[in-house]
């Protein structure tokens, strides 16, 4: 457990809190700032009165300095030293009603030019407006520096004559050198006041105009802020929450919250296409385990349900039937009135059979109008005839859709385990076989232990697992490149079918097509190969990449069918483009049938676009002769020829031959089988058009193939 960070207060306040706690620290320290200012410019107006009495003072006592010197030099009396006096001290007024006046240093009044009454009188005893005595004070300070400055409160006269009551009033004093006179003057100070006051007002003015300006624009910040980040914060919690179809707003903003919802953006739409992945995984193993019209277990799936309950049944030694449940007329309905409507028919009887199951019963669509039923514990075969009477009343109720009554039939073929086999694809073979049996002999059900299986178990079984190939896609294709010697780059690729059994692991064509053309199922092979490469071409295309010629061996059956034509445009969605890439090769077996015929599909297929080519030419019955009116575009010399062609002289001649007779009807050679370098050389020197084999490269898969395209590989070999 990790421990706790400490959490300051100032964490726990709101952002709006925060900015109007930093709008006050801040108003605060204008203020303080304010109130200091204002003290310092009241003192210093102070200081400016001081400086300003002083000199005045000072000008007006150097004078009587002089003055009083000629008096003590016996120039002057003592009548004409008051009257010269008088005459100095008279017009040195100054501002309002400010005036000079001189005192002797027992408080006696000499000259008051204001208030020429208080001349003569004695201020020993004078007392200021607020009853403090004030000549005593001023005459110890003068007795001390001959000059001071005095602080006192003292009634003016107004503009109409009157005294007004007591205010602040500063004075200066100094002595006049040799004598006991005091001459001095004073200013009142509530002026300054006044002015500071009027200052003081404007300062609060404007510091509450500031304050209301910085609390509405602290408040627009902090909305601002506060709302989006709310926003943001909201829009988080939906997505955490799963609900991904939010709009994150402020996206467009260029600052940190902007980025912040870009941000918050990308997280949301990382989560929708997280799970749009998601739902494309779950809907991609959906229609891997369940068929998707059903909803039942598809094939595969049924096989490892069947291999699961088989291993639970060998455990606890009990029965357990496999029924495969045919559909009878399901495939006619769905070609009159379509795919819909089969369907809805056939998810109706899938409905009613699931209430007539049980639990542990494993119920699954086989194939198109093919279901699978395992019922684990079968019981007997009273029991099992009993669930197949039930079945096919089921399956024979009438079905209405769209006003539209249907009737059905259901035919059943049984296997048991462990009677009929202990593995999962013998009994549902052998369940097939037997529901062919019934097929044939009109019958409603048919268990495969009234067949005689011994002599056909084997090939049964590679019937049926063919069959599940292609059902599963076992099957997968292989490109082996073709290169064109002239430009010594691969222009075309055989397309090569392989088979990746799931337990059997990989299983050569040579066992398993031979099998399919003798029991027929090589036409659905040649479907399923046609059908793999028109995706594989339209994937190409669809990416951009460039597509090379594919050559497909197609079977005599497949080639000579009469829908050849519509079937090819129909696999390949009427494209031409796409079928403008793809080689026919027919072996020389085909060539032994009606010209006639084989001219006129050829032709027929060359319309479309195609190229036809003769495959392991030189094996079979035919001859250049026989070919010469044929309109094919290559043909392909058999790697027998190829492998001696180094060593057996009469090999050489041979293919030296049929290149020579090819080209004369403008034909182009493959040689395939190429393993040796010599052999590449003299198949050179021959003039061989294009060459297949080991040697330049193997078959490839898809990845592989498409990688090897885009790299622009050569031919590097050569030998001088």
């Amino acid at each position: 457990m990790q421990p706790k960070e400490p959490t300051s207060t100032l964490s726990n306040l709101s952002i709006r809190r925060k900015l109007l706690l930093m709008v006050t620290l801040s108003l605060f320290c204008i203020l303080a700032t304010a109130l200091l200012a204002a003290f310092l410019h009241h003192n210093d107006l102070i200081d400016a009165r001081k400086r300003e009495v002083r000199s005045i003072v000072e000008v007006v006592g150097g004078q009587l300095n002089e003055l009083y010197a000629q008096h003590q030099n016996g120039n002057i009396d003592q009548t004409q030293l008051l009257e010269r006096a008088h005459q100095l001290l008279d017009p040195a007024r100054y501002r309002h009603n400010n005036y000079l006046f001189l005192l002797t240093d027992e408080g006696r009044m000499l000259i008051n030019v204001g208030r020429p009454t208080l001349e003569g009188q004695s201020f020993s005893d004078l007392r200021d407006g607020d009853g403090n005595p004030v000549i005593p004070g001023l005459l110890q300070a003068i007795a001390e520096n001959d000059q001071t400055f005095w602080r006192y409160r003292w009634a003016q006269l107004d503009q109409s004559g009157n005294l007004t009551p007591a205010t602040d009033k500063l004075s200066y004093f100094m002595r006049i050198s040799d004598s006991n006179w005091l001459l001095g003057s004073g200013v009142h100070l509530d002026d300054i006041q006044s002015q500071l006051f009027s200052r003081l007002l404007s300062l609060a003015i404007m510091t509450l105009a500031l304050l209301l300006a910085t609390l509405l624009v602290a408040l627009t910040i902090s909305r601002n802020i506060a709302n989006p980040l709310r926003r943001l914060a909201q829009a988080t919690l939906e997505i955490t929450n799963s609900r991904l179809g939010i709009e994150v707003e402020d996206s467009r903003r260029q600052d940190e919250i902007g980025a912040l919802a870009r941000a918050i953006q990308q997280l949301r739409d990382h989560a929708q296409e997280n799970r749009r992945l998601r739902n494309l995984s779950e809907h991609a193993r959906f229609l891997e385990e369940f068929d998707p019209v059903t909803r039942l277990y598809n094939r595969q799936s049924l096989g490892e349900a069947l291999e699961r309950e088989i291993t639970r049944q060998q455990r606890q030694h009990n029965r357990l039937a496999v029924l495969v449940i045919r559909l009878v007329l399901l495939r006619d309905i769905t070609t009159r009135w379509g795919p819909e409507c089969g369907n809805q028919v056939l998810r109706t009887i899938v409905d009613r059979l699931r209430k007539h199951l049980r639990v542990d019963d494993i119920l699954g669509r086989h194939g198109e109008d093919t279901l699978t039923l395992v019922r684990p514990e079968a019981g007997d075969n009273d029991a099992i005839r009993k669930l197949m009477r039930e079945l096919l009343e089921v399956i024979s109720a009438p079905i209405t859709i769209d006003d539209q009554p249907f009737n059905l039939q259901g035919r059943i073929g049984v296997s048991l385990y462990p009677e009929d086999g202990e593995q999962e694809f013998q009994l549902v073979g052998r369940a097939e076989e037997a529901l062919r049996a019934a097929r044939r002999a009109e019958r409603d059900w048919y268990w495969f232990n009234n067949l005689a299986s011994a002599p056909v178990d084997q090939r049964l079984g590679l019937w049926q697992e063919i069959q599940v190939a292609m059902a599963e896609n076992q099957f997968y294709l292989v490109f082996q490149p073709v290169f064109d010697l002239a430009s010594n780059q691969p222009n075309s690729a055989e397309v090569l079918l392989r088979w990746r059994h799931p337990e059997k692991g990989q299983i050569s064509p040579a066992v398993f097509i031979p099998f399919a053309e003798q029991t027929g199922l090589v036409k659905r092979i040649d479907e399923w190969v046609l059908q793999a490469v028109a995706k594989q071409l339209r994937s190409w295309n669809d990416q951009g990449l460039a597509m090379p010629l594919l050559a497909i061996n197609l079977s005599g059956i497949s080639f000579l069918r009469a829908d050849l034509e519509q079937h090819l445009r129909n696999t390949f969605s009427g494209d031409t483009h796409l079928l403008s890439h793809l080689v026919l090769e027919l072996t020389e077996g085909v060539l032994i049938e009606d010209m006639d015929r084989i001219q006129l599909q050829v032709e027929q297929v060359r319309q479309l676009g195609l190229k036809v080519a003769i495959d392991d030419f030189g094996t079979g019955y035919s001859s250049l002769s026989r070919i010469r009116n044929l309109p094919i575009d290559h043909i392909k010399i058999d790697q027998s020829f190829i492998e001696d062609i180094v060593s057996n002289p009469q090999c050489t001649k041979i293919v030296e031959a049929i290149m020579l007779m090819a080209h004369g009807l403008r034909l182009q050679v493959i040689a395939e089988g190429v393993e040796h370098e010599d052999q590449l050389h003299l198949l050179r020197q021959l003039g061989c058009d294009l060459v297949q084999g080991y040697l330049l490269s193997h078959p490839l898969e898809q990845a592989a193939f498409e990688a090897m395209l885009q790299q622009d590989l050569e031919i590097d070999l050569e030998i001088d």
